[in-house]
């Protein structure tokens, strides 16, 4: 049974009145809000950075501001007037920021601002605000005498975190070197990433730079600081080129298993970001793929980049908005297990288990499902 059109908003990206990218940050934003049940931090008016926002009336002010996150998250999630949802919530956002010391972060400005400027519709922005967060992070260490001498992340990892390595690790190391090294690594790469997120040819870097960095912070800490890791890991999709056309999927049309893992993956993308293609059409000739490749492991292509086995299969995951919607969730519920997992996944420290258990299911993919041919016969194309 075809479930109503509003559920299935979520996994569709087309159609909104935002591109597709900015469509996903405002949703995977929307969710953090949701899963961590942020509405609960918002404070009533208190020693506030605008003096006549402490003359509102105190419950009906915090009261107002939940409503508003809470119904803009949903209208982000649901509705396709993406943009008027991203204003709500930032808006509402920023105003518990201005109104409340106690609730003041740099975390809620920053997924504040990223939700307006989400808004506005300029990726450009988004690029330059994130630029901006990381020079401003790694200026600010830069001129603190207790970053200099390694003494704010000696206090921080062994008294605050009681971290096991440092508490380890430290002692087998002159005083204070092991924080040193720590707080300098830490401004480099800050500072690093400032200036390669300036130019286009470096998102890629930055992107892996950026979400190794972060999602080391959280091994390392088992924190994700409120809302600061889930903001500036979502912030990435401004730099992330989105599929003009379709990506091509070239698949065994005659596998029963194969048309049943197609229509599964399908079902989690209604915009119909994948086109497949079975390789009995004769297809592979046009970017030279014989027939022994093909029958040995599925491809994609996507521009000029051309994938096969465990890759194909790890970047048409990757693609789906159902996956980040997962790991977000999942990260959440338990940090450190699912920023491993994640790690483990996308870069290639999978690879040799992933195309292992690859190569046994394609090997093996007749013996699965229902074997009913999925391609009727044809004429190929010449």
């Amino acid at each position: 049974m075809a479930l109503p059109a509003i559920l299935t908003r979520p996994f569709r990206l087309q159609g909104a009145d935002l591109e597709p990218r900015l469509v996903l940050l405002c949703r995977l934003l929307a969710l953090t809000l949701l899963f961590t049940w942020h509405v609960q931090y918002l404070q009533t008016p208190f020693l506030s950075f605008v003096p006549f926002l402490e003359d509102l009336p105190g419950v009906a002010f915090q009261r107002t501001l939940q409503v508003a996150v809470v119904a803009g998250s949903l209208a982000m999630l649901f509705l396709a007037r993406i943009r008027l949802a991203a204003l709500l919530t930032g808006v509402a956002l920023l105003l518990a920021v201005l109104s409340s010391r106690t609730y003041f972060g740099n975390n809620k400005t920053f997924t504040a601002l990223l939700l307006l400027l989400a808004a506005v519709g300029d990726a450009r922005l988004l690029r330059w605000q994130v630029a901006i967060l990381y020079f401003g992070a790694g200026l600010n260490k830069a001129l603190d005498p207790d970053w200099h001498s390694g003494q704010f992340f000696d206090h921080w990892a062994s008294e605050r975190l009681q971290n096991a390595f440092y508490l380890w690790a430290a002692p087998l190391l002159p005083p204070l070197v092991l924080g040193k090294l720590f707080c300098w690594m830490t401004i480099g790469v800050e500072l690093a990433l400032a200036g390669l997120m300036l130019f286009r040819r470096w998102a890629w870097p930055a992107i892996w730079i950026s979400a190794l960095f972060q999602c080391g912070l959280v091994l390392f800490t088992g924190q994700t600081f409120t809302l600061f890791f889930f903001a500036s890991q979502i912030a990435l999709l401004a730099f992330v080129e989105w599929p003009k056309e379709p990506i091509t999927v070239i698949w065994d049309g005659e596998c029963g298993f194969c048309a049943q893992a197609r229509d599964r993956i399908s079902q989690f993308d209604p915009d119909g970001l994948f086109d497949w293609v079975a390789q009995q059409t004769g297809i592979g000739q046009r970017w030279g793929l014989n027939r022994e490749a093909l029958a040995n492991a599925m491809y994609t292509v996507s521009g000029e980049r051309i994938r096969s086995g465990y890759a194909a299969f790890r970047a048409m995951i990757a693609w789906l908005p159902a996956f980040w919607y997962a790991a977000l969730a999942a990260v959440v519920l338990a940090p450190r297990p699912a920023v491993l997992l994640l790690l483990l996944f996308l870069t290639p420290l999978s690879n040799p288990i992933g195309e292992s258990v690859y190569r046994w299911v394609a090997r093996n993919r007749h013996r699965f499902g229902d074997q009913t041919c999925a391609v009727p016969p044809g004429p190929r194309p010449s």
